[in-house]
Order: structure tokens, then sequence, then C-alpha cells
């Protein structure tokens, strides 16, 4: 409060007091994530994608890998698709430790969500007292999207680190104004902002802000505004040259921008929100390539228009969407794209008592309407203060794009903080005697958890494709049938999953068991070359030679060409004496394929 000149212990609100020692109560709790954060670690080794990660994870790790390996300027691979900072924060750590990577990333990372306890402490004790730093402190050491997403190599936990450690140097700064405090939170801002691009929303945000109130003090609001701005410029710019000069490309961070606002703002939302990675992921990026558009900044242009076009075509209906995720970002669901969150309390004790769902989705759905109590009691009598800004503008943001848990907890630390003086207000209104608060809050918290799904801890689809092709690569065979099948038995049309469990089927010589599975995804997947190569491969082995064939034959014709297929089929004309159609075949993968080396030595025997 002292932002504003006022002090929490006014008599409209009594302070809580914890301790008369509240900085080693801060300490405490700070050990006390960090025990439980390894604990969960530790837990969750016995997962098969704990080494051998998935989806978005699993990029990170390769492009980490790839730098561990001294690539570390990517000459000729294009701009960012992703925000580079985690990956090359991995990068460093498997340089390293090679051989103890995934643990000790972990524990760095069980560290930094330590440390965001503490930083929450010293947050709360600037904008309101130490017993709400304190309470605000403990609900975050404890809370289980925190911790499950501190042990997830997703830079979920880098992001939310940096950009408290940068709102906490910027209410030192508007405090005590000086040009170097305002600079370094500017920084710290774009740092974050390359981990995760959402947060870069808050620097014009900010801006805005300090104009508003440095209004009276033109000169050195310029210099203090000035030296933010420059801050988070600072930050940026070097990736920002990075993409142009070896990239070869023109995009402010990453390239991924356009594709995922797409996916959150257009009339089908609900299923581009459903696309799963892999072949459904690359149908919807190869759009652009169809069109003829090769890079990358007009292909996230491509999306970003895409997105436009739909909210200036259906304006009404965009506000329904933002009114939807606006819902869904308040909701206490935890939203989790490709993997169901709850599935991964089976491996870990911490999560159970901290993450569940039984009528109240604990705990974001008693987080979210105390944290809704006490923003509106804050701005009621604060006005829009910086916390409030920062808070508001970073839960616009992400439902500007849309919403899932990993994306909305940056923010969450703020929202305890406003939750712990929301829930204290309550309390005071309690002696009071003075209910209608407690109604009022009341309906918030059943619309948080109106109409939630049950706690599904089966798995999605995706997961359990994603377990099985964990296994296989791990060479547990039957462990990864097992996943296969189930992924299929939830999903009959998961066409990749399908194929997986065929090709898995074929590896260990269930031939006859994976043709059927490999017609029906050719039947539904035409355009994909792999898919009729295996099915070609399954009609080698029975000796149908005819009908391998015909199936390569209708990859050339549906998939874009491969020199692999018309190897295998070349192999099979000279095998069964069809020389004229090999001869044909290999002028025709000439003209496709020019210079392909691989087809040379198949020339040879057409011609003996």
């Amino acid at each position: 409060q002292r932002l504003q000149g006022r002090k929490i212990d006014s008599p409209a609100m009594t302070p809580m007091r914890l301790s008369d020692h509240p900085e080693r109560v801060a300490l405490g709790i700070v050990l006390g994530a960090l025990g439980l954060r390894l604990l969960h670690m530790w837990q969750m080794a016995a997962s098969p994608l704990f080494a051998d990660p998935a989806v978005d994870a699993a990029t990170y790790v390769e492009h980490a890998t790839q730098l561990a390996a001294g690539q570390w300027l990517g000459w000729g691979e294009g701009p960012f698709w992703q925000p580079p900072l985690y990956p090359y924060v991995l990068g460093l750590v498997k340089g390293v430790f090679p051989d103890a990577f995934f643990y000790v990333v972990r524990i760095l990372q069980a560290a930094m969500g330590a440390l965001c306890c503490l930083l929450v402490y010293w947050i709360g004790r600037r904008i309101f007292s130490p017993g709400i730093a304190l309470v605000a402190a403990g609900a975050a050491a404890v809370y289980g999207p925190l911790i499950y997403f501190d042990a997830r190599l997703l830079p979920t936990g880098l992001a939310t680190f940096l950009a408290l450690a940068g709102l906490l140097l910027l209410l030192a700064a508007v405090e005590r104004p000086a040009k170097r405090l305002f600079l370094a939170a500017g920084w710290l801002w774009g740092i974050a902002a390359l981990a995760v691009a959402t947060v870069l929303a808050l620097v014009p945000l900010t801006a805005v802000w300090l104009v508003h109130r440095y209004w009276n003090k033109p000169d050195r609001g310029r210099a203090w505004i000035g030296s933010f701005l420059l801050g988070a410029g600072l930050a940026i710019l070097p990736v920002t040259l990075y993409n142009d000069i070896v990239g070869a490309d023109v995009v402010l961070i990453s390239s991924n921008g356009g594709v995922n606002f797409y996916v959150g703002n257009n009339a089908d939302s609900d299923r581009t929100l459903a696309i799963r990675p892999g072949w459904e992921w690359e149908e919807l990026m190869a759009e652009p390539v169809r069109q003829g558009i090769s890079r990358p900044s007009a292909k996230s242009s491509y999306f970003y228009a895409r997105a436009f076009a739909f909210i200036g075509q259906s304006p009404l209906d965009y506000i329904a969407l933002l009114a939807h995720k606006a819902v869904q970002f308040w909701s206490g669901d935890e939203i989790e794209r490709n993997q169901e969150i709850y599935y991964w309390r089976k491996y870990s004790s911490v999560l159970t008592p901290m993450l569940w769902k039984w009528g109240l989705a604990f705990p974001f759905g008693l987080v979210g309407p105390l944290a809704l109590v006490g923003l509106a009691v804050y701005i009621r009598r604060e006005g829009f203060g910086l916390p409030a800004v920062v808070t508001l503008g970073y839960s616009l943001a992400v439902i500007a794009f849309f919403v899932t848990a990993r994306y909305r907890l940056p923010v969450v630390p703020l929202l305890l903080l406003f939750a712990t003086y929301g829930g204290h207000w309550l309390y005071q209104r309690g002696r009071e005697r003075t209910w209608w608060p407690s109604a009022l809050f009341v309906l918030l918290l059943l619309g948080a958890n109106w109409g939630l799904p049950p706690m599904d801890m089966r798995g999605t689809p995706a997961t359990y494709n994603d377990l099985g092709n964990a296994y296989l690569r791990q060479g547990r065979y039957d462990l990864a049938l097992l996943k296969f099948e189930q992924a299929v038995r939830r999903d009959d049309t998961y066409w990749q999953a399908w194929f997986n469990l065929g090709s898995l089927r074929a590896m260990r010589g269930d031939v006859q068991g994976a043709l059927p599975i490999f017609k029906r995804v050719a039947e539904h997947n035409p355009e994909r070359p792999n898919v009729w190569s295996n099915l070609a491969g399954a009609f080698v082995v029975l000796g149908d030679f005819p009908r391998a064939i015909l199936a390569l034959e209708r990859a050339l014709q549906h998939a874009p060409p491969r020199s692999d297929i018309y190897a295998e089929l070349l192999k099979l004309y000279i095998a069964r004496g069809q020389y004229d159609k090999a001869d044909a075949l290999y002028h025709r993968a000439l003209t496709a394929l020019p210079g392909e080396v691989r087809l040379d030595s198949l020339h040879g025997e057409i011609a003996h």
C-alpha cells in the first residue's frame, strides 16, 4: 500500500499478523516448498515420460540436445519456432550434466519454484502486509499445479520466476523511482517473454500505466518509462537480430504466434483446440504450405489473417468466444492440452491432496473466486494499482489466445496474494456480521465450479499414445502395445495411434493383425506415404506382391514424392521382371526427385 500512500492497517482492514519474525517463517516456507517439489520429482521419475518426454517437452529437449552438441547458432534452421530462452537453458544444463540432465534440470526448476514463494512473500509485503504475504507464500508452496509444472520440462516455471522478479523490481522502482530499477525491471520482463511470449503483453500495458502515473512529472516520467522500455527492448533485440541474420526472416521472438492465435480464435475453435500433436497438427501447419507460403513469418501472418477474418466477419460470435474463454480462465478446472493433468496424480502422492476435483476443483476452484473478491476490494480502495493491472493484463493476454493450465500459471502467484487478501476481507466482514460479501463469494464459488467434467484419471488418448511411444523406444513392447490399444479404445478415430499399433504388431510378427489396421488407416489418411509403405510391407511379408505394388503406386499417387517409396516399388518391379514398368518409374523418379543418388544402383539392375 506504500505505492498509494495508504496503510493496510487502516480501520477498514485490520492487518493479518502471523509472526514476530516473518522472514524466518518465509524461509521455512521456501525450504518446505523445495522439499515438496523434490519429493514430487522423485516420485514422477517412475513415469516413462520422465526421461523420454512428449510433445512440447520433447521439442525443447531435442533443441537442447542440438545446442549441447555445439549448434548454438543454428545456421540454416530459420527463425525460432518457440521462444528460445528455455531450450537454451536446457542446452547449458545438458552440456554440463549430460548423464544426469533429466534430474538436474528438474532440481533447478524445483529451486526456482521454491524461490517463487519467497518472491510472493516480498511482493505481498509491499502491497499488503507480512501476514497476508506469508499466507500467500505458503499457499504457493503447496499449490498443486505449481508443483506439477515445476517437474515438467516446460518453460512455465522459468517464466513465472522471471515475471515475479521483474514485478518486484518494478514495485521498488515505482516506490523509489530510479532509472536503473526501471531498466532492470523491463529487462527481466523482456527475458521472461523469451520463455513465455504472453508476458510480452505486460510491457506496453505497464508503459501505459506508467504514463498515467507520471503524467504530472513529464520530464522524469519520460526518463523512467524510457528506461523500462529500453530494458525490455535490450532483452528481446538479440533474439530479433538472430531471427533476421541467422534465421533469414523478420520475427520478433518466435514464429508460432499466428497459429496459436488462430487455434483459439476461429469459428470452430473447439475442434482446433482438440487438435493433437503429430498428424493432426501437421495437417493444420500444412495449410499455408499448400498456398505456396514457405517463410515462417508469412506462415504466422497467414494464421493471424485467418483469425482476424473470423473476428471481422463474425464480431458477435467472437465476443461470445471471448466470454467463453474468460469463464474458462476463472473456472476451477485445470485445462491441459494433449495430456490430462489429473492423470499424473497416480504417480505422485504429493499431488493427491493438492490437486483434485470432487464438486470443487481444488485448488483454483477456491483460489479463483477468492482472488476475484480480493481484486474487487483492492480496486475499490486503491484504484487500478500496478498489481491489479499486471494481474488483469496477463489474464486478458491468455484469454486473447486460449486458456490452458500452463498458460494461466504465471499469474497464479499474484492471484494467491489477492485470494489471501480477499479471504481476510471476508473474514473481517463475517466478524462484523455483514453477510452479503459471503453470499457473493458463494455465488462466485458455484460459478467457478459449475458444470465441471469429472476428474478423469484414466488419461487422454494422446497420453496413452505418448506412453506407448515412450515404451516402444525403451524396448518395452508389451506395455507399448497395451498403451496403443488403450489409445484407440478411447478414440477409435485416432489414426496415428492406430498406425502405431499396426506398426508394432507387424514388427512383432503379427502381420495378419497389422494388415486390417493399415488398410483402415490408409483409407482415412491416403496422403500419408508411411501408411502405404507399411501396408505394402505387410503384403510383401504375406507374399502378395501385386497388392504391395498397388499400395506403393497409391502412395505415389496421393503422397508427396519420396525416394524410399520409389526405391521399394522399383525393387518389386525388378523382382517380378516388370522391367518396362521399372524403367518408366525410374525416369519418373528422376523427374520428381532430380539428383537422387539412392536410385542409381537400382537403374543398373533395370539395365541388366
